[in-house]
């Protein structure tokens, strides 16, 4: 009799963790939407709103406040298979902090901001890479939190390669967050492969 109840227990967990995946999936994808939205006006706006970061700074918060608290929550309440989608929701969420705040002043500085970038990116890819490789193929929070960061270190290097500089930083987050977007209903499945 317990063995049988231990099955169905098993059975009834495995359901749950492919229901919750689903509807965190759905969550993931309009979250994700809200910030492709969101950057893809900040696209058009950003040559007017930077120069006001109250206004700026009010923008970020208003399409942010649920794909960010909520998903924190959901995201360390229950399982790691969508850390993935966190992070690079988190990344973005300082990125575009960042972006409205500082790149008006620091893409007066192409010296300084190629340093920033170069630095970001090597920084990161090496000190995550140096400590999540052991667990690459064992811890999938590792794994989803290399590669999170990964995307954000690539952020910041590549705009400054591109001839559209002074946009082109939005458009590669814009970028970054489609991908999330297109990934989010199947990176959960994905990742109960490793429960």
């Amino acid at each position: 009799m317990t063995e049988v109840a231990t099955r169905c227990y098993a059975k009834c967990r495995h359901f749950d963790n492919i229901l919750l995946s689903f509807f965190l999936s759905l969550f993931l994808s309009f979250s994700s939407l809200f910030f492709f939205l969101s950057f893809f006006l900040s696209f058009f706006l950003f040559p007017f709103i930077s120069l006001i970061p109250s206004f700026s700074f009010f923008l970020s918060f208003f399409f942010f406040p649920f794909s960010f608290f909520l998903f924190y929550f959901l995201s360390f309440s229950f399982y790691f298979f969508n850390s993935f989608l966190f992070f690079l929701s988190f990344c973005s969420l300082f990125s575009f902090f960042l972006t409205s705040f500082l790149f008006p002043f620091i893409s007066l500085i192409p010296s300084f901001s190629f340093f920033l970038s170069f630095f970001l990116f090597f920084l990161f890819s090496f000190f995550l890479t140096s400590f999540s490789f052991p667990f690459y193929f064992f811890n999938s929070f590792f794994l989803s939190f290399f590669l999170s960061f990964s995307s954000f270190s690539l952020s910041f290097l590549l705009p400054f390669f591109s001839f559209y500089f002074f946009n082109s930083f939005l458009f590669f987050l814009s970028f970054f967050l489609f991908s999330s977007f297109s990934l989010s209903f199947l990176l959960p499945f994905f990742f109960l492969l490793f429960l």
